[in-house]
């Protein structure tokens, strides 16, 4: 087994460290408690929220784990990995930044709605590069009769 994270051979590795790294930071993160003015509101805070992340990330990287010997490109590869990173890191920044419930100031809600709908949308195009480089990578290895 290999006790090393080797980012030249196997970019995925990535999406671990990433992981590692957003538990440690949202465990660390002071709780904060936001008053709604005695509203009754129904939905998933945020706090709960972001722990939902870490778990896709380390979904990613078990995939990767399972497929990574039918994968076309190491470029593809990386090409997904820092999409999947790099949306992932601005979101949670976006949210974390942008929404205050004390704000009263709707352009700056509608500014980090855009962001995230940006950020999104690399998001999905860096999934399809690896269904792409998954799909590629399968009808390579088949021989045609």
């Amino acid at each position: 087994m290999q006790t090393s994270l080797n980012f030249r051979k196997e970019p995925f590795a990535l999406l671990l460290l990433t992981t590692i790294i957003l538990l440690f930071v949202l465990a660390l993160r002071p709780i904060t408690n936001v008053d709604f003015q005695d509203n009754v509101m129904f939905g998933v805070p945020l706090d709960n929220m972001v722990w939902i992340i870490p778990c896709f990330l380390i979904s990613f990287w078990l995939l990767y784990l399972a497929t990574k010997k039918f994968l076309y490109s190491t470029k593809a590869t990386w090409v997904h990995v820092i999409a999947t990173v790099a949306s992932t890191l601005l979101i949670v920044s976006s949210l974390y930044v942008g929404i205050n419930p004390t704000q009263t100031i709707l352009e700056n809600h509608e500014l980090v709605g855009n962001i995230i709908q940006i950020v999104t949308f690399l998001f999905i195009a860096g999934q399809l590069t690896y269904i792409g480089n998954l799909i590629l990578g399968l009808l390579k290895g088949q021989k045609v009769i």
